[in-house]
């Protein structure tokens, strides 16, 4: 899922942007506020991939080297420029009256703030397309960021509508403000179970510390820490309350996952019963250093680092890392804990006999969670959701 960018162009993402404004100024990227180095995918609908460079810079992610992943109808809505919040949020459905209620009301209210991974749940499509091919953007690992969204939570924002939600309502759908260009397309929108829309969801108006910009669905989103981007909707203007989730193109059948196993290149014909939407992020993690195919020297010690992350369920307590293909597993050093939806940094020392080595790296988590060795295993149509142990190889001469 997912759809989005990012704001202020912080000092060293900058400075790792070797391009020259006449060129800048010609790439999609720069043209909409972002780092020119993102990767384009797609111009239209605006897709942007954030490289490895700009990912490992810090634990936060620059707003404007945050990757986009956008659907339809939002090309005026494509650029790093903050919105002010104008306009209606209409609430139905459920509740004990339908409202509509000022979204400038929403800065009265109290802010919170989360620190958060923002991925795309196709993130990593690309190893699910080496066993058959996927429609879809073709991912290679940068639809990811870790950011901190403002906003008010969802709870004090019905408390200070006065809305009373029926007992009956079991899902909280959100509507959006893009629309189709195409006969073929509809309008996006989204369903999440209303307790869990209650208990942690925002309305976030902020990105980084900064009114949030168009392209990552400004004025307005909807914000669902642990949930993989495509729930987090951009430029939303309504609010229904309801007792069944939609069965919008957007949630039924696309980003969804079969619930047993199939076999690479099968279709399937999903319902709601033989499936799972793309929610919860499954557990994570990445090397950023050494990169996959550097040279080290032999004998001499070698920086490790890398981060993991999971759905906040439970806190990460181990990142690991393997030499010898996960025949032995040692320790990393964990950083510091940024809350239980942030990228959660690791890092070690190795050093590597001459020749070429695999370096592995998997994440566990409270509740007993990991990575598995063979993400294939889990192949979908869709292409969502690989969590498979990151492996690269790395040469000491």
């Amino acid at each position: 899922m997912d759809r989005r960018t990012f704001l202020s162009a912080s000092a060293a993402s900058l400075a790792l942007t070797q391009v020259t404004n006449a060129t800048a100024a010609q790439t999609p990227a720069a043209a909409s506020g972002k780092d020119s180095a993102l990767k384009l995918i797609t111009a239209d609908p605006l897709v942007l991939e954030t490289p490895d460079q700009l990912l490992s810079v810090s634990r936060i992610t620059p707003s404007s080297a945050l990757f986009v992943r956008n659907h339809h109808g939002a090309k005026h809505l494509e650029d790093m420029k903050p919105r002010e919040l104008t306009g209606q949020l209409t609430l139905s459905g459920l509740i004990d009256k339908p409202i509509s209620y000022p979204m400038s009301e929403l800065a009265k209210l109290p802010k919170t703030e989360v620190e958060m991974v923002l991925q795309c749940s196709g993130n990593f499509r690309y190893q699910f397309s080496k066993l058959s091919p996927i429609k879809g953007t073709p991912w290679n690992k940068g639809g990811i960021g870790n950011v901190r969204f403002g906003g008010v939570r969802i709870s004090d924002f019905l408390k200070a509508a006065g809305v009373t939600v029926s007992k009956q309502a079991k899902y909280l759908t959100v509507e959006a403000a893009d629309q189709p260009e195409k006969e073929s397309q509809v309008d996006y929108e989204k369903s999440v179970p209303l307790y869990v829309a209650i208990e942690r969801g925002l309305l976030a108006t902020e990105l980084n510390g900064v009114s949030l910009p168009a392209v990552h669905g400004g004025p307005l989103r909807l914000v669902i820490p642990g949930y993989y981007g495509n729930v987090q909707v951009k430029w939303i203007t309504g609010m229904r309350f309801e007792a069944s989730e939609t069965s919008n193109f957007y949630q039924i059948p696309d980003y969804r996952t079969p619930k047993q196993r199939i076999e690479p290149g099968q279709a399937i014909e999903y319902t709601f019963d033989n499936s799972d939407p793309n929610f919860d992020m499954k557990i994570n993690s990445r090397i950023f250093a050494p990169a996959d195919g550097a040279m080290v020297t032999a004998g001499q010690k070698i920086e490790l680092r890398g981060v993991a992350w999971n759905d906040g369920a439970a806190e990460l307590v181990a990142i690991e890392v393997s030499q010898d293909g996960g025949e032995t597993w040692s320790s990393t050093k964990l950083g510091p804990f940024a809350g239980p939806y942030a990228f959660r940094e690791w890092s070690s020392v190795a050093t590597f006999s001459k020749g070429e080595h695999s370096l592995w790296v998997r994440a566990v988590d409270a509740l007993g969670r990991t990575q598995p060795v063979d993400g294939r295993l889990f192949w979908n149509p869709g292409g969502y959701g690989w969590n498979a142990i990151e492996k690269i190889r790395v040469t000491a001469v």
